[in-house]
Formats: C-alpha cells, structure tokens, sequence
C-alpha cells in the first residue's frame, strides 16, 4: 500500500519526541477591514531588519517616529508604511547575578525617552538555525507590533511564543508586522530564558523558591510578559482583556504549560498551539548533573551563579537537555492531566499541525537506502515494526526518507495533537482543529537538504504565512500571500471573538461535533476545506 506522495502528508514518531524541536524555530501575515491585507501591503523578510528595509515611499504616519508611553517610561518606536515597531523593551529586571534561575522581577523605568527601534539580544544559546548562538544573559525584552494608525476602539493582543525546543529561538526573527498592518490587532514577541538558563531546578533553588525545585525559569519569564502586556498594552492600543497567547513547536508546548499552569491564570483569554501536542513533560529536572560536571554541589546557588555563562551554553547542545518539569505550584500536574481532572484554563484553543512535520528535519538522510530504514524501524520498534513499516513502506514516498518522516511527524505531532483535542475538548473547551498543507510552502530543511527537493509542508513552514519568519529565506509568491491573508484573517478574528472565521465562508466547525479539521491550502490544491479522514490518514489508530 502506498501512501501517495501529496509531497506532504506528515510524519513522526512519539519516542523520538527528545529529538524534536531543534532544527525548527522551534528548531523550527496582514488584512484588511475586511481582514485581508493586499500583497503590496504585506512585509517581505527584510522588512523586519529596521536598519536595512528602505520599505515603500513614506506615508504621513511614517514621517515621524511613534512614541508610546507606558508605566515604566516613554518608548520611540519605528514607523512603517503599515504598522509601527517598539522593539527591546525591557519586560523584566535582567537575570544575572543573585536572579540568574530564579522567578523573574519586574523591569525598572526610566527618565526621558528610551530608543525603542533596535530589539534586544537573544537569549544564551549555542549557533543554531535561528541564531549565530548568544552569551548575553540580560535579555528578558519584547517587541511590539501596532497598526500605524490608531484604532477607533481596543484591538485583540496575541502574543507570540517562539519554538525552539526549548533550548533555541529569538523573537528577533519573527515579525508581527502583517497581523498588525491593517489594524487587526496588536502583537506581542517576547524573549524567554532557554536552555540550561531557562530550566534548571536543584536543591539550591528549591531551597530559595517555591518554585525553584522545577525551575521553570523559561516558563516563568512567559508569565512575566504576559503580566507586563496586562500593564502596559492599553498604551499600544490593545486589550489587556482579549489576551490570545500562540506557540509553535516547543513554543506550543508552551501554551500547553501555560493552559494549565494555575500562576497563569486570567493572564490570557485564548490559546492557539501550532505544530505541538500537550503531553510528555519531565518529572524531574535534569540539573544535577550539569552542577556536579561545573564543579559545584546542587545545593551551592552561590557557586552555581558564578559559573561562567560560556560554561553554561557549551554544556548541553542539541535537544532533549531543557524543558518544563511537573510538580511545583506553577505546574502542579501535566496539561493532559490538568485537562482530565478539568483544571484547565477556560479558554478556546485552535490546534493543528503541518501536514508533513518531520519530513524537512530528517531530510539530511537524503537519500536513505531502503534496507537501513526498515533496519531502523526494526530495531526502534521491535516487534511493531512489521505493522508500522505496513502502513510506512519504504517506497512510500520518492525516498525511504519521506516515509520515515513522515512517520515520524505522525508520531510526535500529528496524532498527539489530537489526543490533546479530545482531552480539551473532554474538559468543555471549544477546541478548532487545522492542518497546514501548502505544498509549496518555503521549507525549513536546512543547509544539507538539496534545494530541488520538495519537502512538502513541513515543520515551520506555516511560519512565514503567520508571523514573518525570516529563517526561511525564500519568501512567498502572491499565491503564497493569498493563503497567508486568510490565515491571518482567520486567527486575529479567533483572537477577537473566540470562534475562528474563515474568508469564503467556509465553515470550521468544533472539533468534538464531528471529528472534521478545517485544511489550510491554496487554491490550485483544491483551497480551504474541511476533512475527516485526518486521523486514518496519520495512522493514529497506531501512535495514541
């Protein structure tokens, strides 16, 4: 049986779920009044480096620099053509010193007007796609997407949490620019801390915090922004009460931890969780043994503080170090959990996938022989193997690689998604279901994959139509833009009323009233539509 290779159908596999989030950003838009913007208002890649994009001729609202006063002083931004820009603002007090892995402090103020147009520095982190890698760790800001002109009444907030399995990622490389260009809404990006600096409990921080035994310091700083937006974002022209909080990969984790975090509670209203289930966080943190390697006991903050941050960063590479841990007052139990025994905030949430999650990151296998796939399948999944290589052969798709991923993007997204909208969905939520499946869209493969070979609507390649993501360099054709419209369109208007509408009038109905998830794709692929056939398709009769 061959899976037709719709050059994306989707692909991976639960126990390989460690591996996950490191190549993508998590390594891994714009409207009109009606909700659309047109192509010539929407920003290219380079439209989000403010100190190279000439953008178009200057419109009276990009004459001057916007300026903006919150409660912890003035902020000149960056005027464009469509929106407006405040870039590195200061959501937390830096966490060095005696705050480094401990809960985040509010920001001070300042006199005078602070320069808002140059972002902020990303977080520790090694090189990785989306990042030459950074040692600085003051680096608790956010930028600020607005329309350029005011609106007549408050607009939806959505803030945007990056991927990057935890370990990885900037806001520096996204953009709300599109979403906010017609005046739909007001974005949000803000950096967290990642990596060992973002998830590091041990006896010396349980001892200092309540929360300090998780260490959830990554999860934390999230909570810090979300407080900051309740403060401050009236001043942009949002509304600190219609708060939509969005992730993608780890940074859908995210969402999931914040869905069931009780310290989060009435900081947001909505939740959309891109490319993530909401199951299988850590029980215990893995910073012990990090302590011991620097030389310092788990119960010594002081010596732990002193360690060199380029110690720190050159620890742990790759993915699978860092992540949320259960078990403390900011994550009593997992979100599934929290789902089942109905603790889970009471918001609507959208979900979906890319129709080919894994496919871009196992594409540096490319070619894979035959043989050494069906070996791999074997010795991964012993006696299951047979029935999973049934339902994956080898010669699924124009290489054995496409058939491991995407039965690797089956496993780790695609289906847990949908255990995690049948427990949302169980627990009372309205819950939307999507999937992305542009098959043209810019992949995210990286520097081995050929340039000639499709990968389908693989990890992150929803980003761009979202959120500006620029580590996709190729960027959309007016098709591309069309469906890019619409996908805003349809997310800042879930963000405002909580039901997603769909342009054309297509209908998105709840996921529980009949199992259909609303396809996102252009129109020379048959265009929006709703399907049933989601589950068989991603075999998860297998992965639940």
């Amino acid at each position: 049986m061959k899976r037709a290779p719709r050059r994306g159908l989707a692909g991976p596999l639960a126990t390989l779920a460690v591996a996950l989030l490191a190549l993508s950003g998590c390594t891994g838009g714009g409207e009109s009044a009606d909700g659309v913007v047109s192509p010539s208002q929407r920003a290219t890649p380079e439209a989000y480096d403010v100190a190279d994009d000439p953008g178009p001729e200057p419109s009276p609202a990009a004459s001057r620099a916007p300026t903006v006063t919150i409660e912890q002083g003035a902020l000149s931004g960056v005027a464009g053509p469509a929106s407006n820009a405040y870039l590195g603002i200061p959501y937390a007090a830096p966490p060095v010193g005696d705050l480094r892995w401990h809960a985040p402090e509010p920001a001070a103020g300042w006199a005078g007007t602070r320069d808002a147009s140059t972002p902020g520095p990303h977080c520790p982190q090694a090189p990785n796609t989306d990042s030459e890698g950074s040692l600085e760790e003051d680096c608790l800001y956010l930028n600020v997407h607005t329309p350029a002109e005011p609106a007549s009444e408050s607009l939806p907030v959505l803030v945007f949490l990056h991927g990057g399995g935890h370990a990885y990622g900037t806001p520096n490389i996204y953009s709300g620019h599109d979403m906010a260009a017609t005046g739909g809404a007001v974005v949000v990006i803000p950096a967290f801390r990642v990596g060992l600096l973002g998830f590091f409990g041990t006896a010396g921080t349980a001892a200092e915090s309540e929360v300090g035994a998780q260490g959830n310091w990554g999860m934390l700083d999230q909570q810090q922004a979300l407080r900051w937006v309740a403060d401050n974002i009236a001043a942009f022209g949002g509304d600190p009460d219609n708060v939509t909080i969005v992730g993608e990969s780890a940074g859908g984790s995210s969402v999931c931890f914040q869905l069931a975090s009780p310290m989060a509670a009435g900081l947001f209203h909505r939740a959309i969780i891109q490319s993530s289930g909401c199951g299988g966080m850590a029980t215990e943190s893995a910073a012990p043994r990090f302590a011991a390697e620097w030389g310092c006991e788990e119960s010594d903050l002081a010596c732990l503080r002193e360690v060199p941050i380029g110690t720190i960063v050159d620890s742990a590479m790759g993915n699978g170090f860092a992540g949320p841990t259960v078990g403390g007052p900011d994550q009593p139990v997992d979100p599934l959990t929290a789902a089942a025994s109905g603790t889970v905030a009471e918001v609507p949430v959208i979900i979906g996938v890319t129709r080919d999650e894994w496919v871009g990151p196992e594409s540096w296998r490319y070619p894979l022989d035959p043989d050494t796939y069906r070996e791999a399948v074997t010795e991964e999944y012993g006696d299951g193997a047979a029935q999973i290589l049934e339902r994956y052969p080898a010669d699924a798709g124009p290489d054995p690689m496409f058939s491991l991923g995407w039965l690797r993007g089956d496993a780790m997204f695609a289906c847990p998604a949908i255990v995690s909208a049948d427990a949302l969905a169980d627990a009372g939520r309205d819950v939307y279901v999507y999937e992305f499946a542009d098959r043209t869209a810019p992949g995210s493969g990286g520097s081995f994959t050929p340039p000639d070979l499709d990968l389908g609507a693989t990890h992150t390649s929803e980003l761009p139509y979202l959120f500006g993501y620029t580590s996709i360099e190729r960027p959309l054709d007016a098709t591309q833009r069309q469906l890019a419209d619409t996908m805003i369109a349809t997310w800042v208007s879930f963000a405002a009323h909580g039901v997603p509408t769909v342009p054309d009038d297509v209908a998105w109905p709840q996921f529980h009233q009949a199992r259909e998830v609303l396809v996102l794709q252009g129109e020379a692929a048959g265009g929006l539509q709703t399907i049933t056939d989601f589950e068989a398709t991603h075999h998860c009769d297998l992965w639940r």
